[in-house]
């Protein structure tokens, strides 16, 4: 798994560690850094350009030229970018302009035309190796904006080994390596910014039902509509590039942040498709097509996420195509779960399916962090610019297991079991700065455990 530390800093003050000496300290700490990537961006001198013309090349497959409006200057490009299109904007790279991998950008003839700089992908930017589109940016960013104003120029990944983080659902997203290292330096966490679900209590609650506790937990979901399909803010697009996510669009890549985030996979369903859910097997021997457009063999007990008699979702693996959010939806249903890991398991190793989400799932995560994902979801989709219409309040089935929890050690025994006498005020100090509720009273520890 992979841990941009630029992202961590969102969240706790590392600016004066080393990585190096985060990396060792995670290692020693709660799970094994295999290793360490200093990522360098290419954003000196390039500019936010609006594209203002495009003009089809004559006797040529896919090249363009394409007039770039970068607000001191206009320029001409060749571009074969499939998603070039007029008044969008991109990255633009004036000749001289030294890209990713040392590559210099020459002003240059092509297909009889002046191509006076690129169009950049993530790829040139040295954002990721994706390279198949141009990179897009908010229409709100002014043109002529230098990009290295808006993106940091480096970051460092930390190379997390999987297997050592089985039995720590926690840590299967950013916030919760943010938690250790925030403990391990004794630096403040800064909370999650999350929307007060609480506003939409008046609305209605969308029907949903769980036929088996046992297999799902609990199951959150909230409904809203006037939404667009947009731009994802520049940030959520170069943190998901840094740990190997392409970005697609604002709805997608907010699923995909809360994942890498909270360790929470979440889905969005196209509600206009939808009457009301209902989490159950499958029934009987079938099909399924899946969103990678693959008709995958199910047996009956395979968990499925139903619109009321049609199957649209395989539980905790991946979404369907009968409900997939498009760039015609404006209504949409986000749905946010808990299910029992050895059944995911058990069904993504049969399909050979193994998600990002189903790999956390796997894990057992904690099912309070089904609500929270809705909020962070609310609170990242207004950050972004959208106001999203909800039309219905924050609905739930099962437990979501909010409580803190308590437990009572005797210090005699909790020192017998760790091996060594630890100072009650550094005791005390851990368990509160990983969220912990913790006082020692009478020879006892007296500890609030947070869901």
């Amino acid at each position: 798994m992979k841990i941009s530390l630029e992202w961590i800093s969102q969240y706790v003050d590392i600016s004066d560690i080393d990585p190096a000496v985060i990396a060792d300290k995670v290692t020693m700490s709660c799970a094994e850094v295999e290793g360490y990537t200093k990522i360098k961006r290419a954003v000196d001198n390039v500019l936010v350009g609006e594209i203002t013309a495009i003009e089809k090349i004559p006797n040529t497959s896919d090249l363009n030229l394409v007039t770039v409006d970068c607000g001191q200057a206009k320029y001409t490009t060749v571009c074969s970018a499939p998603n070039v299109r007029q008044n969008m904007k991109s990255a633009f790279a004036p000749a001289g302009v030294k890209l990713s991998d040392n590559i210099i950008v020459s002003q240059t003839q092509m297909a009889g035309h002046q191509s006076q700089g690129v169009l950049c992908s993530a790829r040139e930017l040295g954002f990721s190796e994706f390279h198949e589109i141009i990179l897009e940016v908010p229409d709100s960013i002014a043109k002529g904006t230098p990009l290295n104003e808006l993106v940091p120029a480096t970051d460092t990944i930390l190379e997390i080994d999987n297997k050592s983080l089985t039995h720590r659902p926690d840590l299967w997203g950013h916030y919760g390596f943010a938690r250790e290292i925030a403990a391990i330096f004794s630096r403040d966490l800064k909370p999650l910014d999350l929307d007060d679900l609480t506003a939409y209590r008046q609305l209605p609650e969308y029907s949903v039902t769980i036929d088996d506790l046992g297999e799902c937990p609990c199951y959150c979901c909230l409904e809203m509509q006037n939404i667009e399909v947009k731009v994802s803010p520049l940030f959520m697009q170069w943190r998901l590039h840094a740990v190997g996510q392409r970005s697609i669009d604002l709805m997608v890549d907010l699923t995909n942040y809360i994942m890498f985030e909270l360790g929470q996979p979440t889905h969005a369903f196209d509600s206009s498709k939808l009457k009301k859910i209902r989490i159950a097997p499958l029934g009987k021997e079938g099909t399924f097509t899946t969103l990678d457009d693959v008709k995958r063999d199910m047996l009956s007990d395979d968990l499925m996420i139903w619109n009321e008699k049609e199957p649209i979702a395989l539980a905790g693996i991946m979404g369907g195509q009968n409900s997939e959010v498009t760039p015609a939806t404006t209504k949409l249903l986000l749905e946010s779960a808990n299910f029992k890991a050895g059944r995911i398991r058990r069904t993504a190793t049969r399909l050979g399916l193994q998600s990002e989400a189903s790999q956390r799932f796997e894990k057992n995560q904690p099912p309070v962090n089904a609500k929270k994902a809705i909020g962070r979801f609310m609170s990242l989709i207004k950050e972004a610019g959208m106001r999203p219409e909800v039309i219905g309040c924050f609905s739930f089935q099962g437990d979501l297991k909010e409580d803190t929890r308590p437990l009572e050690i005797s210090l005699e025994f909790f020192n017998k079991k760790i091996g060594m006498n630890i100072p009650e005020e550094k005791i005390t100090d851990i368990l509160k700065s990983l969220g912990f509720e913790a006082a020692i009273k009478n020879e006892k520890l007296i500890v609030g455990i947070p869901p």
